[in-house]
């Protein structure tokens, strides 16, 4: 027998609301990107995917509208026409905006993933089933571009072992002295990931510093640049000492436009919002990481990328362009203790 409740007799709980309410700071920013993307984009493939993605954002903002309502949750105020400039030159290469959606799909797929996980209204529920599904579609469509284009840039291949085997040695933890065993392949994966993510970072970033007017904002976008380009130095490293080819970069994918296209409020919630996931990415990645130097490398990494949030953090709250996620009743100040 199916049960159902009805959701408006049911409260929205924290969770859902702070989910919902990233959800639509996220895909608030996003439409204006892939309005630009939209409008510069000339592969008709391509082109036919970014529209898609944008309908999608579209519609999850909306989506999101109706359900706030249902409890007269005041909507966030986001991102809006004034933060981008349509006009301007093309900043980015066709294949650099579908490695951009392929990237950010993976990144929803993972966010949506865990919001569906802390829901529990029905009407919540479904809509985040709605969208993990629409992203994964989003996800499986730019996979098939890439591949009927043959610019897919595909890990590295490793044997196949005759036959299952098991751990004997502690040594299989080495990684700093004694002997190391070769990497496995969670460990390539993940190094790969790593590489990948920091070459589309880095390459968004040479857009945005090309671009961006406010001299702090241009520091702290190029302080980003480096750092992405040092996480790749380091995955390569890895990679390079096991006779692995490492991936491309996208750094030519970039235009010599300087044409300013997104605001400073536009540019720094999206490099923020890429540490955060960068941040949730590159734990995942370490607890992977078997070999005592990969796991030192990536905790290194981790703290780097935490700093580096922390001031652009520190930027927004400066700028008042980082808006404040709802919070329980502070009891104290009612209180009046």
């Amino acid at each position: 027998m199916l049960i159902t409740h009805d959701p408006q007799n049911i409260k929205m709980a924290a969770g859902e609301i702070s989910e919902l309410f990233n959800a639509y700071l996220n895909n608030s920013a996003s439409i204006y990107v892939l309005s630009y993307f939209t409008e510069k984009v000339q592969d008709p493939d391509i082109k036919s995917l970014l529209n898609t993605s944008l309908n999608e954002s579209k519609k999850i903002v909306e989506q999101i509208a109706i359900l706030y309502n249902t409890i007269h949750h005041p909507l966030p105020m986001g991102f809006s026409r004034a933060d981008v400039n349509l006009k301007a030159e093309k900043l980015y290469s066709d294949r650099f905006m579908l490695a951009y959606i392929r990237f950010m799909s993976r990144f929803g797929l993972t966010n949506y993933a865990e919001a569906r996980s802390t829901s529990t209204r029905s009407d919540v529920r479904n809509f985040f089933n709605q969208c993990i599904t629409s992203t994964l579609e989003l996800f499986n469509a730019a996979d098939d571009i890439l591949l009927a284009k043959g610019i897919f840039i595909k890990q590295p291949s490793i044997p196949i072992p005759d036959k299952i085997d098991f751990v004997e040695k502690q040594s299989f933890l080495n990684g700093f002295w004694g002997d190391k065993r070769p990497l496995n392949a969670a460990e390539i994966s993940r190094l790969n990931l790593i590489y990948n993510r920091n070459s589309l970072g880095k390459a968004f970033l040479i857009g945005l510093c090309q671009t961006a007017k406010n001299k702090e904002i241009k520091e702290y976008l190029i302080r980003g640049k480096n750092l992405s380009e040092k996480q790749m130095e380091i995955a390569g490293s890895f990679l390079k000492n096991e006779d692995l080819p490492v991936p491309m970069t996208l750094d030519s994918e970039v235009t010599k436009s300087t044409d300013p296209v997104f605001s400073d409020k536009l540019m720094l919630f999206h490099v923020v919002g890429s540490d955060a996931l960068g941040l949730a990415a590159t734990g995942i990645s370490l607890s992977r990481m078997m070999r005592r130097d990969l796991s030192l490398a990536l905790t290194r990494i981790m703290a780097e990328i935490g700093l580096y949030a922390e001031d652009g953090f520190n930027m927004m709250i400066d700028n008042k362009w980082f808006e404040r996620m709802p919070e329980a009743a502070d009891r104290k100040e009612l209180m009046g203790v």
